[in-house]
This record gives structure tokens, C-alpha cells and sequence, in this order.
């Protein structure tokens, strides 16, 4: 293990908890930015908004989430490559400062899309360089790599509870701005606690050359003509084009996993990694309308009147990472003593019953909304929405997380990591495009909206519960 005193250290032998809290005010930011989109896109120019139709900024949400989880494979490419994952973190989040920036500033449409172009790449590069930091700052602390991620993983939900809050109380108090600034701000604070502990975090091995002109070249124009889609070609077109070529990608990536398989085992469980992406994929269209079709439920159909005063409707996504956050440790310690006895339900049968909760928590959301007048259904219905979401990715996520480690073959283990990731990336690509294609701006739309989600995840549930009874003592 590393001695602190070696290279400077100022964290005292908590190297994880400062990466912890970097990824915290990262989230932050995301989150911020997050909370704010599709209210600021389907406001009207008068009030400091653009004016688009709710299913054009469905799809742009869809579009902008997709491009956070697509834009990690090559951005994990150049930290490995080029910069190392520690100057990657630098650049990764410099362009999520400067993004965020842009967005305050932006007087039109194409310079907000060229700000949501480079949040997206610098999200993503940035989650691809951070976990391998985590992993070897446990390394270095002697630290179990599963207890790291999960001190990693409530920094990621506590960062996702107060971006809403504060980005979307400083936008209702003065602007759609000042939101984007707080976003900017709690970005330059995770990068000021980063700098306490980086130097500790390289390694010889790390690439130390600086960034090719035509490495260079290639991204600038990559964030420019995203931009100039967006602002060019309608969001749903574009969604849908993107879903057609990305799930190409994917089952291309999964034949190529399957021909790899040295034998019938590593086949199988190539099969079974495939259905969980499904799954995953399924469960991720439910989550990504966190920040949208339900956001605009909240804001236009719940009763959002406490104390005499109004509620930001931004807020209520506070209410899912919070979730996560004070239910995971119930659900670990539920795990361990089921372990203990042997009772510990296995990978599938945890999917069967995270989509089955999932498809619960939007059926709550479609209750509510069908026949809503607005402003008329009362919040529990949307905190019991995002309760029960939180619970279904407690039950889903981290199965998902090692999912690629363990049932890929032994010698495409990266690959399959990062293939695994797309499954968020269709997740938003799907979220947008279910939001475009039903009524976002009736109570009624939204319930069928929700209705049709909620029997896609029962559906989904329901065949993997079927298949975790067919394989029930059979270790998978």
C-alpha cells in the first residue's frame, strides 16, 4: 500500500472518500442540469424558455441521456490511450464547467445544444475514468473493492438529491441561469476536492502524452455537429434514427461476445447476460422518465402547495436518489442474512423482482394521472412513484454492475463492460422516444404513457420471473 506521506498527502489515508465526494458534486451537477432540461425546453420564450412541443424535449432529453452513457466508451478509450484516467478527470470535468456555463449564457438554441454537448462528453469520459480510480485508491488502502463502490455509490445518490434542490430553487428565484451556475459551481467544487488527492492517484503506467491534433479535431467536431443536429433536425427523428443504429450495435456487440465463447457454459451465459441487458434496458426507460414525462406531470398536475407556498416541481427527483440512498442499506443487510442461509435469491430472480416493483411504482404514476385535473393529484402519489423506483434499482442495479465481469467470457471481459453500458444508453433513447409518441400535455395522455410502461416492466418481470423458477438451484 502507498504511504501517504510519499507523495504529498493531505486526506490522511481517505483517498476513496475524496474521490467519493468529487463524484458526489459531479452528480451534483449532472443532476442539476438534469432537473432543469425539459422545463426549461417546453417553457415559453416569454418566460425565459424555448418553446418546444413536450415531445421534442422528451427526445432531446432521451437524446442528451443516451449520449452521457454512449460518449464513456470513447471517452474511457482516450484516458486509456492518451491522457491517463486522473488528466482525463481534468478535461472530463473542465468540459462539464464550462458546458454548464454555456448553457447560463446561451441567447439561442444552438449554443444551449453545443453546452449539452459537451456536459454529455465530459459525463461520460468522466465515469469512465473515475471507477478505475476507485479501484486503485482501495488497492492502495487495503480496502475491499466491493466496500469502495458502495461508499462510491452513496456519493453518486447523495449528489443526486441536492443538485435538484438548490439548481431548481436558484432557477424559480431568479432564472433559468442562475440554475445552470449552481450546476457550473458544484462542478468546480468536485474539481477543487479532486485536486487533494490526484497526485496520489497516478501511476507510472498511466499515459502521459498530451491529446493527438487529430484526437482533438475529431471531438471538437464531434460536440459541433451534435449541435448542429439538434438545432437542425427534430430531436424525435433523431431518436429514433439513433435507437435503430445503437441497438445494431448492440446485438452485433452480443453475436461477437456469443462467437467468443470458448464453450457451451461461457455461451450460456452469454445468453444470459444478453436477457438481463434486455431487462436492464427495460428498467432504465422507466427511470429516465424521471426527468421527464414525470417531471412535467409534476409540474403541471400535481398539487405542489405546501405551507402556503409553491413547490419547485424540479424537486420531487430529489425524492429517487434519497431512496436509494436510506433503502440500499436495508436491502445489503437483507442480502447478507439471506446469504447466511442459504436463501439468497440469485441475478434473475433479483431482476424479476426489480422490474415487477418498477412496473408497480409507474403504475402508481398512472393512477394518478389518468383523469387528473391539474394541479389536482396529490404529491404522494409521485413520492410513492419514485420510492418504489428507487427500490426497483436496489434490486437491479448492482446485479447490473457485475453482470458483464461475470458472465462474460473470460477473455472479452472489457468489452462486455463496456457493452453493458449501452443498456443505459437505449434506456434514455427509449425514454425519449415513449415520450414523444403519446400526449405529454393531458392527464390522460400521460396516464396512457405510463400505463404502457408500467405493462412493459409487469411483462418483462413476469418472463423473468419464469425463467429464475426454471433455473431455480442452478448458480447463475
Amino acid at each position: 500500500m502507498s504511504a501517504p506521506s510519499q507523495t504529498g498527502d493531505t486526506s490522511g489515508g481517505r483517498v476513496v472518500l475524496w474521490l467519493s465526494a468529487t463524484e458526489l458534486w459531479e452528480r451534483f451537477t449532472y443532476y442539476s442540469l438534469r432537473s432543469l432540461l425539459v422545463l426549461h425546453l417546453v417553457a415559453a420564450p416569454a418566460a425565459g424558455g424555448f418553446g418546444l412541443a413536450d415531445a421534442e424535449a422528451a427526445a432531446a432529453y432521451g437524446l442528451f441521456a443516451a449520449a452521457v452513457y454512449l460518449s464513456a466508451l470513447p471517452g474511457g478509450l482516450l484516458a486509456d490511450r492518451y491522457l491517463g484516467p486522473v488528466r482525463a478527470i481534468w478535461y472530463a470535468g473542465g468540459a462539464m464547467f464550462f458546458g454548464n456555463l454555456l448553457l447560463a449564457i446561451a441567447d439561442g438554441l444552438a449554443p444551449f445544444t453545443v453546452g449539452l454537448a459537451l456536459i454529455a462528453v465530459g459525463a461520460g469520459t468522466l465515469k469512465a475514468s473515475i471507477v478505475p480510480l476507485v479501484a486503485r485508491a482501495a488497492r492502495q488502502e487495503g480496502r475491499s473493492l466491493d466496500g469502495a463502490l458502495t461508499i462510491f455509490y452513496v456519493g453518486i445518490n447523495i449528489g443526486g438529491i441536492g443538485g435538484p434542490l438548490l439548481a431548481a430553487t436558484f432557477a424559480g428565484r431568479f432564472g433559468w441561469s442562475a440554475g445552470y451556475a449552481v450546476a457550473a459551481a458544484g462542478m468546480a467544487l468536485g474539481l477543487a476536492i479532486f485536486s487533494r488527492i490526484a497526485p496520489q492517484l497516478r501511476e507510472p503506467g498511466d499515459a502521459a502524452r498530451r491529446l493527438p491534433p487529430r484526437v482533438l479535431l475529431l471531438t471538437v467536431l464531434g460536440v459541433a455537429g451534435a449541435a448542429l443536429l439538434l438545432t437542425n433536425v427534430s430531436p424525435v427523428v433523431l431518436v429514433k434514427g439513433f435507437l435503430v443504429v445503437v441497438s445494431a450495435a448492440t446485438v452485433s456487440g452480443f453475436f461477437y461476445l456469443y462467437r467468443c465463447g470458448a464453450d457451451v457454459t461461457e455461451r450460456r451465459n452469454v445468453r444470459l447476460l444478453a436477457g438481463l441487458f434486455c431487462g436492464a434496458v427495460a428498467f432504465w426507460c422507466a427511470g429516465e422518465q424521471a426527468a421527464a414525462s414525470l417531471t412535467l406531470f409534476a409540474s403541471r398536475f400535481i398539487d405542489r402547495t405546501a405551507f402556503g407556498a409553491e413547490i419547485p416541481a424540479a424537486w420531487f427527483q430529489s425524492v429517487y436518489p434519497a431512496g436509494v440512498v436510506l433503502l440500499a442499506p436495508l436491502f445489503a443487510i437483507a442480502w447478507l442474512r439471506l446469504a447466511r442461509r442459504g436463501a439468497e435469491p440469485d441475478a434473475v430472480a433479483k431482476f424479476a423482482a426489480g422490474l415487477l416493483v418498477a412496473g408497480g411504482a409507474i403504475a402508481v404514476a398512472a393512477v394518478a394521472a389518468l383523469g387528473a385535473p391539474p394541479g389536482g393529484a396529490a404529491p404522494w402519489w409521485l413520492v410513492g412513484t419514485y420510492v418504489l423506483l428507487a427500490i426497483g434499482e436496489i434490486l437491479l442495479s448492482p446485479i447490473g454492475l457485475g453482470a458483464a465481469t461475470r458472465y462474460a467470457p473470460a477473455s472479452r471481459v472489457s468489452f462486455a463492460t463496456g457493452l453493458w453500458f449501452l443498456s443505459l444508453g437505449l434506456g434514455g433513447l427509449a425514454a425519449g422516444l415513449t415520450g414523444s409518441l403519446f400526449d405529454l400535455s393531458t392527464a390522460d395522455g400521460l396516464g396512457v404513457l405510463f400505463s404502457s410502461i408500467a405493462v412493459l416492466l409487469a411483462t418483462a418481470g413476469t418472463i423473468f420471473l419464469f425463467v429464475a423458477r426454471r433455473t431455480r438451484g442452478t448458480r447463475i
